[in-house]
């Protein structure tokens, strides 16, 4: 005898009641002896076992409204005879720890390739095939997100910002391309659009005007190459994907922290350095020192180093716009271009 719990499938609710096998028939009681359905043994089917999930008997497989639950694994797999496969591969493999190693082993490893290789490599197509009115929409609206968050007024007087439009903007590489000027801290930033924003204080800190065409020509290549479009996805393609594969977000916690962090310093600096190359290129183009990059880029290193204190985890939103690989390792690419 089992106890369990007895569905009549005209309502929701479910009885307090034992199964029993007689001969070839299976009978539900309820708690006062009363039968409450009998039925060949042949014709019901029972549901694979998967842990401790209850196991479910249909008692006719062409008509399956009458149910018995219970949490008696191995009662209910006595009672139910001739049943065979309710030992299901899940609750094998859930079972044996060296195929639960073995499956974590490759759940991890395609996660780490999904989120290093594929995903990567189909959010870059997507985001190259954008259409520009897309892009705009983008642009304006993280721009706004930006201006209510962490983004100043620009103090720089009309003039000044005149005069660094009239020297930056023949260096773009497109006419719907703007210049903006806010208050933050030294930093130049590209948006979805392709519009460049430019600090106050990077302004300040720049010694010249070929540094500043510089770091133009950096975010330039991220917008040749649609860097934020494609992190953006990126980002996005990667929890829908660790949902898809684990089912369960809150409990990705491992797999997503492991994955997200991957990718992200391999794809940071990856779009760094093709950021850089293109800013080399293109300084060279313009009959500019490359050192001019160099030396500004050593400046925004040293002004980090000794003011890391009193950002603290200010930037962490803004972590894709400014992560960037040890200066040491792009000076040394500088010098080798």
């Amino acid at each position: 005898m089992v106890e369990g719990r007895f569905g009549t499938g005209e309502t929701a609710q479910t009885l307090e009641a034992t199964l029993t096998l007689e001969d070839t028939w299976l009978i539900v009681r309820d708690r006062s002896g009363v039968i409450l359905y009998r039925g060949s043994n042949n014709k019901a089917s029972l549901s694979s076992r998967l842990g401790k999930t209850p196991r479910t008997v249909t008692f006719d497989r062409d008509s399956p409204s009458q149910t018995f639950e219970t949490d008696n694994h191995a009662g209910i797999e006595a009672v139910v005879t001739g049943q065979g496969g309710t030992r299901g591969f899940l609750h094998k493999l859930e079972s044996n720890l060296g195929l639960v190693a073995c499956a974590t082993a490759l759940t991890l490893g395609f996660a780490i390739w999904l989120a290093v290789y594929a995903v990567p490599a189909g959010v870059k197509s997507i985001a190259l095939a954008l259409p520009d009115a897309f892009l705009n929409n983008a642009g304006t609206h993280t721009l706004y997100l930006l201006d209510n968050t962490y983004l100043a007024p620009s103090e720089l007087s009309s003039e000044d910002k005149a005069r660094i439009r009239r020297m930056l903007t023949p260096h773009f590489e497109h006419q719907s391309q703007f210049l903006y000027f806010r208050s933050w801290i030294p930093n130049a930033f590209a948006l979805p659009n392709g519009s460049i924003v430019v600090t106050d204080e990077l302004i300040q800190l720049a010694e010249n005007d070929e540094e500043l065409i510089a770091i133009v020509y950096h975010e330039l290549g991220h917008v040749a190459q649609r860097h934020l479009i494609r992190r953006t996805l990126q980002d996005s393609a990667l929890l829908i994907g660790l949902f898809l594969l684990t089912g369960d977000l809150g409990g990705a916690d491992f797999l997503s922290g492991v994955t997200v962090t991957l990718a992200d310093l391999a794809y940071s600096r990856e779009f760094e350095r093709e950021a850089d190359f293109h800013a080399l290129a293109a300084l060279i183009a313009s009959g500019i020192s490359k050192d001019h990059y160099r030396n500004i880029l050593l400046k925004l290193d040293a002004w980090y180093a000794d003011n890391s204190d009193g950002i603290g985890n200010s930037l962490s939103p803004l972590k894709y716009l400014s992560t960037h690989p040890q200066t040491s390792e792009r000076i040394e690419a500088i010098d080798a271009y």
